[in-house]
């Protein structure tokens, strides 16, 4: 049954047989185009924080649902329930009135909070129905990073008739991922179709969210599946163009449910989709802009990694097929480029992840690169080689005069002769600036700090990376600058960090040729690259292998593919204690081997009692340096906290879970790693300006906040 229309309740669709507990697919679809609060509105605020209209969110939106509406197939699992909100400009509401389109409810606040209420409260909470269920949610509209959250704004953000700006009136999307991880559904699967940059004149103000998402009581059964998809990458722009009907994410997944990102079996699973979508959104972006611009997908999934999205007619479609019309004058899509077919690629994509590689390149001129290291206090000594580096003077302020230090993360200690700057690349503008640091052996890890009012946005940023024992580590940085106001100078407003390439290094120079995969082509790819023998033997290269051994790990994990390395996590815990990462990693190993049927996995009696002890060395060990490794320490503590586990062993990985909340308000996502914001300084945290570095050090170990209110 398709389906229909409920009368008397704005944007609600549903089967006409539907009833309570009614198995099926349970959507919540969301566009948000016009914001008349935003700059261009109708109504704008006093301050609208430099926020802009968008252009196409609300058409791509219909899209999805008209997609669902008519082509989904999923045997035995019927779509049965719609809620559809949408906030159109005039353009596209003129495009949804010509083909009928007009029930849908407005995704303010207030709508999107009353959707959400009727949507998980209306998913079958009970089996055998629940076991049967999926759900779907699509939002597209306006995002912003607010440190480790990713927050999504409905149409009437910043609606002056409340008062005072209400910054929490959005919705979290990592809420979203928990109640996911957590609803006894049997698969969810999200699209979030939304930058996750951090939105600077917004950062020091703390925006946050409202809890608009129940709480699922412990013991039920987990779900099958809870995968999501991401336009972009924390810190980073999902952009949409004039004249295009469709958001380039948008079109790109909607090309890949049409049957493009198929390979041969009329069906798109969660992989597949993702391998088409990550490189496809890069050479739309980068063929309507004539430019070197990148996106950087982000996928997330827990449980079965073969999810299958939808079904497909035999022979599967050729081309997406847009289902609401675009505006007037509208460019229609783009379609696919011609590209050979390689062994496991999807039709279509061969190739695209190495293009937005190159294209990713380009953004850096040549002829400015510089290939002269210079240690780090060379850089502080000389503002001519600073400039002679990095160009202008406001890249330049950043590194000079004490404004990078390096700090011990064993001691706490400044570091002298820490790092090598050996090439930076920049374009005219020094707009955006990559930096190749090698850091000195150092037992305990270091603390990368930028500071400086006059430079730095947010007064101070900070990042924990991993040093090898006794060889050097090669760090690449991308720094961005921006203009808080208007008519300000630009200010140091994000940097990320990975590990890079060394040619002196083989372990980390495999290590970024599967990064770069991972990041700009196909994850699925990249596992299937990674050489599980290579990885255990940078492992066991106990002088200078541990850390990319840890990266490789990690990226196996993403891809669950982390059985390939068998114990070898356990080992990483053990000869590596100053990498918290690899206990989180011996826990995944773990978790993962039961979930595949592993009675007694590694010759591990109680599974569950291992994997808190694993995760409890972390207050001795302190935040693991990764961002991978802290999102699925994460997610194993809400595991563990929900499983038969010890009364005691319960209080403890409470404590950690607490922890980790408290340092997700300080932290952003940082490439590879993550980075600590000097503002704003957190109610529960005593002192007044911008968090210090000894505060920063002392906040990465767990017991700094017990007790804390």
């Amino acid at each position: 049954m398709a389906l229909e229309i409920v009368s008397g309740v704005p944007g609600l669709w549903r089967d006409p047989q539907w009833a309570p507990a009614m198995p099926g697919v349970y959507a919540l679809i969301a566009g948000v185009s016009a914001y008349p609060h935003l700059e261009g509105g109708a109504a704008p605020a006093p301050e609208t924080h430099q926020l802009e209209q968008l252009l196409s969110s609300a058409a791509t939106a219909a899209a999805l649902f008209e997609w669902l509406r008519t082509s989904f197939r999923r045997e035995e699992l019927p779509v049965v329930w719609c809620y559809l909100l949408l906030s159109p400009t005039a353009a596209e509401r003129a495009a949804f009135d010509a083909v009928g389109l007009s029930h849908y409810a407005t995704p303010d606040y207030a709508g999107l909070q009353l959707a959400i209420q009727c949507w998980t409260g209306n998913v079958p909470s009970q089996p055998p129905a629940s076991r049967k269920s999926r759900t779907l949610f699509f939002f597209s509209g306006h995002g912003v990073q607010a440190n480790w959250s990713p927050l999504l704004l409905p149409s009437d953000y910043l609606n002056p008739a409340l008062g005072q700006p209400h910054l929490e009136n959005c919705i979290s999307a990592r809420e979203l991922r928990k109640w996911m991880e957590e609803n006894p559904v049997a698969e969810h699967l999200a699209f979030i179709d939304a930058c996750r940059n951090e939105f600077s004149p917004l950062a020091a103000k703390g925006a946050s969210a409202h809890s608009v998402f129940p709480t699922t009581p412990p013991g039920g059964p987990a779900p099958r599946s809870a995968a999501s998809l991401a336009a972009t990458s924390p810190n980073a722009v999902a952009y949409q163009f004039p004249g295009r009907p469709h958001t380039f994410f948008g079109q790109a997944v909607l090309e890949a449910l049409s049957g493009l990102a198929d390979r041969g079996d009329a069906k798109v699973d969660f992989r597949e989709l993702v391998d088409y979508v990550r490189p496809r959104v890069n050479v739309l972006l980068q063929a309507a802009a004539g430019t070197a611009l990148d996106q950087t997908v982000r996928p997330t999934i827990d449980g079965d990694e073969e999810l299958v999205v939808t079904e497909l007619p035999t022979p599967p479609a050729q081309a997406p097929m847009p289902p609401v019309p675009a505006p007037r004058g509208s460019a229609p899509p783009v379609p696919a480029p011609p590209a050979p077919t390689l062994p496991g690629a999807a039709p279509g994509a061969a190739g695209l992840g190495a293009a937005a590689g190159r294209a990713l390149a380009a953004r850096f001129d040549e002829a400015l690169t510089v290939r002269e290291p210079i240690p780090l206090e060379g850089l502080r000594a000389s503002f001519g080689e600073a400039v002679r580096r990095f160009g202008h003077e406001y890249v330049s302020l950043a590194w000079f005069e004490g404004g990078v230090g390096l700090h011990s993360l064993g001691d706490g200690s400044a570091l002298a002769g820490g790092a090598t700057v050996v090439e930076v690349a920049r374009d005219e503008a020094s707009s955006r600036v990559r930096v190749d640091l090698l850091l000195a052996p150092h037992p305990h890890g270091v603390l990368l700090v930028f500071e400086g009012a006059h430079s730095v946005q947010r007064e101070r940023l900070a990042l924990a990376l991993p040093t090898d024992e006794q060889g050097e580590v090669p760090i690449r940085l991308t720094l961005t600058l921006a203009r808080v106001d208007r008519g300000g100078d630009p200010k140091l407003q994000k940097v990320e960090a990975w590990l890079g390439p060394a040619a002196a290094n083989p372990h980390y120079d495999y290590l970024w040729r599967l990064t770069e995969e991972a990041e700009f082509g196909s994850l699925t790819r990249a596992a299937q690259r990674a050489d599980a023998g290579r990885l255990q033997r940078a492992a066991q290269d106990k002088i200078n292998g541990q850390a990319a051994a840890t990266a490789g790990m990690l990226l196996l994990a993403r891809a669950g593919q982390l059985a390939r390395v068998g114990e070898w996590t356990r080992n990483l815990m053990n000869w590596f204690p100053q990498l918290p990462d690899g206990a989180v990693l011996w826990a995944e190993s773990l978790r993962d081997a039961v979930a595949r049927g592993e009675r007694r996995p590694f010759g591990v009696d109680d599974p569950l009692d291992e994997m808190a002890a694993a995760l409890e060395t972390l207050w001795s060990r302190g935040l693991p340096f990764f961002g991978d490794s802290v999102e699925l320490a994460d997610a194993l503590l809400r595991h563990l906290l929900r499983a038969p586990i010890a009364e005691a062993r319960r209080e403890r990985l409470a404590e950690l879970a607490r922890w980790l909340e408290r340092v997700f308000e300080l932290a952003q996502p940082a490439g590879h790693f993550m980075a600590l914001a000097g503002q704003p300084r957190p109610e529960w945290l005593a002192g007044v300006g911008a968090l210090t570095v000894d505060e920063m050090l002392v906040l990465l170990r767990p017991g700094c906040l017990v007790g804390a209110p």
